[in-house]
């Protein structure tokens, strides 16, 4: 589904992820998906170098999100929000729901 959009599968689940997360560390979406941690951050930053996603430096770690910036942001989240449509309720469970509750104080990120 994301194939034809997107031009790869992992490009797309990858923006949806940000789209309903809004951040993410690549580890934590290597992780969700159990991908290997380089080609999520291939993918990462092939998206960046083509205006989709922005990077920050969170402490040592880099943190992406869907750049706001981008002359088809509003599209592209369209097109996001319809695709979360045609996703199965399991999927949508276990790779597209933000934590609803915040991290314990204390504990490490």
């Amino acid at each position: 589904m994301f194939k034809g959009l997107f031009g790869s599968d992992k490009r797309g689940k990858i923006l949806l992820y940000l789209f309903t997360h809004g951040e993410a560390y690549p580890t934590e979406i290597a992780t969700v998906f159990q991908w290997y941690l380089n080609a999520v951050q291939n993918q990462l930053l092939n998206l960046e170098r083509d205006g989709m996603v922005y990077s920050r430096l969170r402490g040592k770690v880099r943190l992406f999100g869907l750049n706001p910036r981008n002359p088809f942001s509003k599209e592209i989240k369209a097109i996001l929000e319809k695709m979360l449509d045609f996703i199965s309720e399991e999927d949508k469970e276990k790779f597209y729901r933000p934590r609803l509750r915040p991290r314990r104080s204390g504990k490490p990120l």
